[in-house]
């Protein structure tokens, strides 16, 4: 879905919606979201620009990422984020959050964002 009102990645840290974990570039734009577990389908239905929440924490969930050209990725639902994905990730140039929210709450949670509405 993409977000009429985008916000920084900053904006999203401050906001309490997630907690940094590798910031590439803290002021890239949010445009959008997208939430998937299957790396297929990231690659072919993420947008440039879309938050990827998810639950998956192996390093390989860098590649379609890259390839879709994600703002950044939101580990959810108090997933523990690894080393290995926080150093790929700095590897590949991706921005890592991590939130305590199941996904569906953090979608919520990120339209309301955009909206203007906490």
């Amino acid at each position: 879905m993409k977000y009429s009102f985008p916000f920084s990645i900053n904006d999203l840290i401050s906001s309490g919606g997630a907690k940094a974990e590798m910031i590439e570039d803290g002021n890239r734009m949010i445009t959008g979201g997208f939430a998937t577990d299957l790396l297929s389908h990231a690659i072919g239905n993420a947008s440039s620009g879309d938050a990827w929440l998810t639950v998956l924490t192996n390093p390989n969930i860098t590649a379609p990422a890259s390839i879709a050209d994600v703002s950044c990725i939101i580990v959810c639902d108090s997933t523990p984020v690894t080393d290995a994905l926080k150093a790929k990730c700095e590897v590949m140039g991706i921005s890592l959050l991590s939130s305590e929210m199941p996904i569906t709450d953090l979608s919520v949670f990120l339209y309301n964002l955009q909206a203007g509405r906490k």
